[in-house]
């Protein structure tokens, strides 16, 4: 008994501390947990959501989630009509003639496997190929042939939904969409308090400017889809295109070859 007596102390602030330690660990995992969940939950499917944070260590630096450069495409689209619409419409029916709008094509992004990065009044934009960084061609070249399918599936989309205003008295509407490959920056932006996952760089700059060019010329239709010649290297005949031009786009030193998507992927390939 004369030695146990002093043994237990020692045993009793050594299990003490086991559990502090076990309760900062389990504490810092919930708060990276949650920070992820903020970040991805609502713009990702639940098993890409599950498989970033099986992942959780490529995301965290010094306790947010750090930059990351990788390969992906950027899809930006933009209603042609919102002005319009706008003038015409009640404030509350603005808003759920656009969330019609907003909910379809952030539906379609996310079964492609895309991630919804922005909402900029009638504005989308769309990331393929984040947040897990792709390791080879073939997933590069998936990403680019997913990101023009949701494409064509939005225009599709918008068919529906001008048909679906139109018995409904409502607006109607055209879209236009940016699509551009390449190297993007990734990362978490903003004050831990108001994180905000998000891509930039030169990539992120040229879809933008594919969506918005010669807006007047997509007046007519639909809807229209511009895609770079770097997406277009991964689509192979996948797609039946059209070229556009080489144009010096708006804030760009070099000409950009742009293509026209003009219909669905074609069967026998």
């Amino acid at each position: 008994l004369g030695w146990w007596i002093p043994s237990v102390p020692p045993v009793m602030a050594f299990l003490l501390s086991a559990a502090l330690v076990t309760s900062f660990i389990s504490h810092q995992e919930k708060k990276k947990r949650d920070v992820l969940m903020q970040l991805f939950s609502r713009h990702v499917s639940p098993e890409v959501a599950a498989s970033i944070w099986r992942q959780r260590d490529l995301f965290f630096s010094g306790g947010r989630p750090r930059s990351q450069k990788m390969a992906a495409t950027v899809l930006f689209s933009d209603l042609q009509g919102y002005t319009g619409a706008s003038e015409q419409l009640e404030p509350q029916l603005l808003i759920d003639w656009l969330n019609m709008y907003m909910e379809a094509m952030a539906d379609l992004v996310m079964e492609y496997g895309g991630v919804v990065d922005d909402y900029a009044g009638d504005g989308i934009k769309a990331n393929f190929g984040v947040p897990l960084p792709r390791t080879t061609e073939t997933e590069i070249k998936h990403d680019a042939v997913q990101a023009v399918s949701c494409a064509l599936s939005m225009g599709k989309q918008m068919e529906s939904l001008n048909i679906e205003w139109q018995r409904a008295g409502l607006p109607g509407a055209n879209m236009r969409v940016g699509i551009f490959s390449g190297e993007i920056v990734a990362g978490a932006l903003g004050s831990p308090q108001r994180l905000k996952y998000t891509t930039v760089g030169d990539t992120v700059n040229t879809a933008a400017r594919l969506e918005s060019y010669d807006k007047k010329s997509a007046e007519n239709n639909c809807w229209r889809i511009l895609i770079g010649d770097n997406t277009k290297h991964y689509l192979d005949s996948r797609f039946q295109v059209e070229f556009v031009g080489e144009v010096l786009l708006k804030g760009k030193d070099k000409r950009t070859a742009i293509y026209q998507v003009l219909d669905a992927e074609r069967e026998n390939d």
